[in-house]
C-alpha cells in the first residue's frame, strides 16, 4: 500500500508511516568539534509546499546511501524516517522536531511534486531580533544586507587561524560585524577574489549572533550558506533597491581588503600600543581563553 503524503506540519514523534514531498533547501557536513572534527553526518533543512522548514539528518553510517543524490533546492518524496524532538539551542527552524534518516529511508527525487513548493525560505531578523537572541544560544536566524567592507588574513598558499571579517549594513543604517574562521574563510575569500565585481548583497543563513564589548557580532556556523547579489530572490530585491538608491554616485572603493601584517601580541603589549601609537584604524583578532 502506497504511503499517505502529508505536510510537516502534520508530523509527529516516532517512526513515520507517512510520505512527505520537500525541496531540499541546504544541506552540510556535521562534525564533532570534541573530536577533531570527526564527521557525524549530514545535516540538512526541509521545506514542503506549506512552507514549513524542519531540520533533517543523515548518520555518518548511511551517508553512502544517500549522499551522492544530495541536490541543494531538488525535490525529493521522504518515506521510511523517524520524527524526533530537536534540540533547543541552536534551532535552525521554527519546528520543534527533527526527521532522522533510518535504514528504511527512501529519499527520490520528484520532477513533478504534488504541490508546488517555494524555490527558497529564509527566517530574517532584524537588528534588534538579532540583539536579543544574542548569546541566547536559542536560534540561529539568517540575515541580509548590504556588505560594505571585508578584512581577511588569508594568503595565499592559506596559514592556520584564517580570518574573514564582513561588515554588513542592515535595517535602519545600523551595522553588524560577521565573521568566518578556518575552512569557512578560506571558501569565502577565494569567492570575493574569483567574482568579477565586488557583490553589493549578502544573504547568511544560521548565524550566531554574539554581543562582545557592547557591540553586536554575527559569528557564521557549520550551517552558514552565503549567498551574493542575485542568487537568491531575495538578495535580488534588495540589489535592485540598492543600485536604484546609488544611481550616478561615485565608484566605491574595493571591498575586500587584506591585513598588512598579523602578529600575536599579549595583553600588556595591547594596552602599550593604545597608549603610545599614533593614531590610525586597527583590527585586532583575538583567541579567548
Amino acid at each position: 500500500m502506497a504511503n499517505v503524503l502529508v505536510l510537516l506540519s502534520d508530523l509527529h514523534s516516532g517512526r513515520s508511516s507517512s510520505a512527505v514531498e520537500v525541496r531540499l533547501l541546504r544541506f552540510w557536513e556535521a562534525r564533532n568539534v570534541r573530536r577533531s572534527g570527526e564527521l557525524m553526518g549530514v545535516d540538512m533543512l526541509l521545506l514542503d509546499s506549506q512552507s514549513t522548514m524542519m531540520p533533517a539528518t543523515v548518520n555518518v553510517n548511511r551517508l553512502a546511501t544517500h549522499l551522492t543524490n544530495l541536490e541543494e533546492g531538488s525535490v525529493y518524496s521522504l518515506t521510511g524516517f523517524e520524527v524526533t524532538h530537536c534540540n533547543q539551542n541552536y534551532r535552525l527552524s521554527d519546528s520543534s522536531l527533527l526527521i532522522r534518516f533510518t535504514d528504511s529511508t527512501s529519499f527520490k527525487k520528484v520532477t513533478e511534486p504534488a504541490v508546488p513548493i517555494p524555490l527558497e525560505s529564509f527566517r530574517f531578523r532584524n537588528y534588534s531580533e538579532m540583539l536579543g537572541l544574542a548569546n541566547s544560544n536559542n536560534q540561529l536566524p539568517d540575515l541580509i544586507g548590504e556588505i560594505t567592507a571585508v578584512k581577511s588574513t588569508v594568503t595565499d598558499p592559506p596559514q592556520d587561524k584564517n580570518r574573514v571579517m564582513a561588515t554588513i549594513r542592515m535595517d535602519n543604517d545600523t551595522s553588524v560585524t560577521m565573521s568566518f574562521f578556518d575552512a569557512q574563510a578560506v571558501k569565502i575569500h577565494n569567492q570575493l577574489e574569483q567574482i568579477g565585481v565586488d557583490p553589493r548583497v549578502v544573504v547568511a543563513t544560521s548565524v550566531n549572533p554574539k554581543i562582545v564589548g557592547g557591540r553586536l557580532f554575527l559569528n557564521a556556523t557549520s550551517g552558514t550558506h552565503i549567498y551574493f547579489d542575485k542568487q537568491t530572490d531575495a538578495g535580488e530585491r534588495l540589489f535592485y533597491r540598492l543600485v536604484e538608491r546609488d544611481t550616478g554616485l561615485p565608484p566605491v572603493a574595493p571591498l575586500l581588503k587584506s591585513y598588512a601584517k598579523v602578529e600575536k601580541l599579549s595583553i600588556s603589549e595591547l594596552n602599550d600600543f593604545v597608549v603610545t601609537a599614533t593614531s590610525q584604524e586597527i583590527d585586532f583578532i583575538y583567541t579567548e581563553r
